[in-house]
């Protein structure tokens, strides 16, 4: 493999920004997974996992899969071999206003584009489309086959379009979803950590805010000299082509690197309520059903914290400043006290963390107005985690007997009249 600049790519919720250039000790640099302990990952021909091996044991005991030409029986899947073949056939696809992300003086930006403009320029210039799958495109996506079982359909979370030029060779952690990658057209080799299992390593992918003060490492041009814990891990490593899936669990990270123009989507489930699902309900699965596609999912209950967005910039434009002050502040609007139940208290400090993108401790409207794509759903995700955590709560105290104290019986009058 040799070494090469790279654009600096955003799919989802954690980024590492990758910084090209020269290095103290060039000799030094070579590409992740190129030192270390190679491991190839179990793979299944032309199958996804079972719904049961999936949760009971890939997502449960966080193993990944990869599934070998799993989507070639689908019966839109020749539609995604060529850009002509999707404009020529999917109606109305052409004159779909889509965000895309263009990187210039390694700058990135969002710029507005039809769907034809971006097919006729992303192979010639640093561009890149990464959001939520049009709904003009979602009908010809089936929903892979152990996420169609109802249990499973409940904690399904997103789904992300990505289409890509060359080269494009993020660094990435995702700890709140595990997915299912897969490749509709092109080829990626892809290298995964489990960071749970290497907490130094962690420290190095995803430094500390007060040890930030140096670039993040470049994933293509590792100095495994200045980092020696890089050179005594196990590196899942795997070359995807078109029709192939890989599961990836949560808390692992993964660089990818494209080696032809590559359209992928990604399959999100939300990794606590994963961990949580009945297994009873995995053997009550109907057969499956090769005309199930995304479009015909409900997606309306995940969507509702979306509205959180509009309270978030009134909080900006009235200077409501600190985490502090949110969190009294999303107290009172969701009449719940964030601040003495730990649990809630912590994803909000999740969700305050993500949109405080330089990590000052304040909440700007030029970082609010980044909140956009994945970036969007993730955030969603949390917010609905949180409201999820406070119902079950709520629900909880209003079950609770009759000789419970004045106070408690207080409250869960109170919670009634919340819902």
């Amino acid at each position: 493999m040799t070494d090469m600049d790279s654009f600096t790519v955003i799919l989802l919720f954690s980024l590492i920004s990758l910084v090209c250039g020269a290095n103290r000790n060039p000799g030094h640099l070579k590409p992740l997974g190129s030192v270390g302990n190679l491991v190839l990952i179990k793979e299944l021909q032309r199958e996804f996992p079972t719904v049961s091996q999936l949760f009971t044991y890939h997502v449960a005991k966080s193993e990944p899969s990869l599934s070998r030409q799993v989507l070639n029986d689908n019966k839109n899947f020749s539609l995604w071999q060529t850009d002509e073949q999707l404009l020529e056939n999917i109606y109305g696809l052409a004159d779909t206003k889509i965000q895309v992300e263009a990187f210039i003086a390694r700058q990135r930006h969002r710029i507005p584009m039809t769907f034809d403009a971006f097919l006729q320029r992303y192979k010639k210039e640093p561009l890149m489309f990464a959001d939520n799958i049009p709904e003009v495109l979602q009908k010809y996506l089936v929903v892979p086959k152990p996420l169609q079982c109802e249990a499973a359909l409940e904690i399904f979370q997103s789904t992300i379009l990505i289409i890509n030029g060359i080269n494009a060779s993020p660094l990435l952690l995702n700890e709140e979803q595990d997915h299912f990658h897969c490749i509709l057209r092109g080829h990626k080799k892809m290298v995964l950590i489990n960071m749970a299992k290497y907490p130094d390593v962690r420290k190095i992918v995803i430094p500390e805010k007060k040890q930030q003060q140096e670039p993040p490492m470049n994933p293509d041009r590792v100095d495994f000299d200045q980092f020696p814990a890089l050179a005594d891990v196990e590196y899942h490593v795997a070359n995807l082509t078109s029709g192939d899936c890989i599961f990836i669990p949560s808390s692992w990270t993964f660089q990818e690197r494209s080696l032809e123009h590559t359209f992928s989507v990604i399959y999100n489930v939300k990794h606590r309520r994963a961990l949580n699902i009945d297994v009873k309900e995995l053997t009550e699965c109907a057969d499956y059903d090769p005309t199930f596609t995304l479009d015909q999912i409900d997606w309306s209950v995940e969507r509702q914290p979306q509205s959180f967005k509009d309270l978030i910039m009134n909080l900006i434009n009235t200077n409501v400043v600190g985490f502090e002050k949110w969190r009294e502040y999303f107290s009172k609007h969701l009449s719940y006290d964030l601040a003495s139940d730990s649990e809630a208290s912590a994803i909000f400090e999740e969700f305050y963390d993500i949109i405080d993108v330089d990590g000052d401790g304040q909440v700007t409207k030029k970082e609010v107005e980044q909140i956009n794509g994945a970036h969007q759903h993730h955030i969603t995700d949390i917010l609905y985690e949180m409201a999820k955590v406070i119902n079950t709560k709520r629900d909880a105290t209003k079950s609770k007997p009759a000789e419970n104290n004045d106070e408690d019986q207080m409250q869960s009058s109170h919670d009634q009249s919340e819902l």
